[in-house]
């Protein structure tokens, strides 16, 4: 029963820095575009390519802490 606490804990505590994990690379992509939009130019285009850049980042890292093993 103990050991039933502690795997649902980790998985709580995973489940919270997979979030984590999913809204940085999306801010970290959208902060880089703000950057360029406010040095250089502005763009849709690179907006909606850089936010899909960020999403899948996020996805890729998420799923490479799921599949460390503990």
């Amino acid at each position: 029963m103990k050991n039933l606490y502690k795997d649902i804990v980790y998985y709580f505590s995973l489940l919270g820095y997979l979030g984590f994990v999913m809204v940085f690379n999306i801010l970290f992509f959208i902060i880089i575009y703000k950057v360029i939009e406010k040095y250089f130019f502005s763009s849709d285009l690179l907006f909606i390519t850089l936010t899909l850049i960020g999403i899948f980042s996020g996805f890729y890292n998420s799923y490479k802490l799921i599949m460390k093993k503990k």
